[in-house]
């Protein structure tokens, strides 16, 4: 899924593009929650009360969106909802905590996941905020600021991963998910770690 403006378009097997509709929130048992990993001012409204979803073609992912996202609210000019102003999508799972980062204030906040894929009861997780956000399998935090800065799951800053070039968007994957994708303005790294990603 990709979006581009107010829509979220899907490429259909012959290579065509589709537009994707809203549809009505539904839990979404089954499929994977895919929500914004970074905004640039936290809006937790949008976060938190997702009115409507979007699933892919085959029906295997969802992206919660709210009103901002729907009707398409701006700031300062700009379309600003999450899903629009975020750098990159990480999978939510209901019952394990999600990390959304804030650029603009600097700070990293853990949320729960509910149900529906919405989040609620943010804490300030690290005084700390970027581009980017992944956890590992320990619950190790990873946050793209202008270097890749590791938390245990208290919130303590237990390492710093130095790059040759700023990290914007981080992901793990690979056969065994222990690769660190790093994303720079213009480069793309990667780098084994011990524990693999979740």
């Amino acid at each position: 899924m990709v979006a581009y403006d107010d829509s979220v378009y899907a490429m259909g097997p012959d290579g065509s593009i589709s537009t994707l509709k809203p549809q009505p929130l539904a839990k979404p048992e089954g499929k994977n929650i895919f929500l914004p990993v970074s905004d640039w001012t936290l809006n937790r409204d949008a976060l938190s009360h997702p009115t409507a979803q979007y699933i892919s073609p085959d029906g295997t992912v969802i992206l919660p969106v709210g009103d901002s996202f729907l009707n398409g609210e701006t700031s300062w000019g700009v379309q600003s909802s999450p899903q629009i102003r975020a750098f990159g999508l990480g999978r939510a799972v209901p019952g394990r905590p999600f990390y959304v980062t804030d650029e603009s204030n600097l700070r990293t906040w853990k949320a729960d996941v509910d149900g529906d894929g919405g989040l609620g009861n943010f804490q300030l997780f690290a005084e700390n905020g970027g581009e980017s956000v992944a956890t590992d399998s320990q619950g190790n935090v990873y946050l793209s600021a202008g270097e890749i800065y590791v938390y245990d799951k208290s919130g303590n800053l237990i390492d710093t991963i130095e790059t040759p070039r700023r990290p914007i968007q981080i992901l793990f994957g690979g056969d065994d998910g222990r690769t660190l994708f790093i994303t720079a303005r213009d480069s793309l790294y990667a780098l084994r770690m011990k524990f693999a990603g979740r």
